[in-house]
């Protein structure tokens, strides 16, 4: 992945406050533990896992965090528990600090070549439209190999998120950021209008 994060440029908002907007980022943060927790199992020798699920499964019944049907989901819980992860705050001030690797982590890991990952907001713009302020944020998730995208419009002060359908993909994430930073206002309007209600 290319430099997604530095000093904000002359067209480029702090890249903490886009991420600061984020609406998955608690579930980000769960995915992130849910990733450590594999990681370490992945780790363990063979012999080791026995013993250390039957501490898990002790330990589910005792916390009321079994899970009966996902034997393996009990286990990653337990390994969960047992790890110095940071609480959310920490993360949270970690990830706005240190962005391009927490999108490495969770988009270009192994995992991520084998699920769809949540978009995450990765570039923002303000624009106004008939007299209405709108922020356009540029979302990117993997799949498939390939990064793809969306542009999502928030209209300020007001509900009413739209959002186009997928329509950036490419190998490297700098390259759709930098074609969303060349668009023009009048083509932002043209997306925005195309996407909102008649």
């Amino acid at each position: 992945m290319t430099a997604l994060q530095g000093n904000p440029g002359p067209h480029r908002p702090d890249l903490r406050t886009v991420v600061g907007d984020d609406p998955d980022v608690e579930s980000r943060y769960r995915e992130y533990r849910l990733r450590q927790s594999k990681a370490m199992v992945s780790l363990l020798p063979k012999e080791g896992i026995r013993p250390l699920y039957a501490r898990a499964r002790e330990w589910g019944r005792d916390t009321g965090m079994e899970v009966e049907k996902d034997p393996l989901a009990t286990l990653l819980l337990f390994v969960e528990e047992l790890l110095p992860l940071p609480p959310l705050d920490v993360w949270l001030q970690d990830r706005a600090e240190n962005l391009e690797a927490h999108l490495r982590d969770e988009f270009e890991s192994p995992q991520a070549y084998r699920r769809s990952s949540p978009p995450v907001t990765v570039e923002s713009r303000g624009m106004d439209l008939d007299g209405r302020r709108w922020r356009a944020t540029l979302n990117l998730f993997r799949r498939d190999e390939a990064w793809r995208g969306f542009i999502a419009f928030n209209p300020l002060g007001a509900e009413g998120r739209v959002r186009t359908a997928d329509i950036f993909r490419e190998n490297d994430p700098e390259e759709i950021r930098e074609r969303f930073l060349s668009f023009h206002n009048q083509t932002l309007h043209a997306v925005l209008r195309s996407v909102l209600p008649s």
